[in-house]
């Protein structure tokens, strides 16, 4: 009995990390959605991409998104 609980406490703490590495990485990825141009361009971890049309014709707005700017 005691090795069933050791093995389930290891475990649990195990997927308690994994999912706090997760909803860390996924926070980061998200400060840059919504902002304006000038506020994205502001920012070191956001780009701006203009808005363009895709091949399938689709107009894509502009918009913010993480990621580092190139130099």
């Amino acid at each position: 009995m005691k090795k069933h609980y050791k093995l389930s406490s290891y475990a649990g703490v195990l997927t308690t990390s994994l999912m706090l590495v997760l909803v860390s990485q996924s926070a980061s990825a998200v400060e840059c959605r919504g902002m304006e141009k000038l506020d994205c361009e502001r920012e070191d971890a956001c780009t701006w991409v203009d808005s363009y049309t895709r091949k399938d014709g689709v107009q894509v707005r502009g918009h913010c998104r993480s990621g580092r700017r190139s130099s």
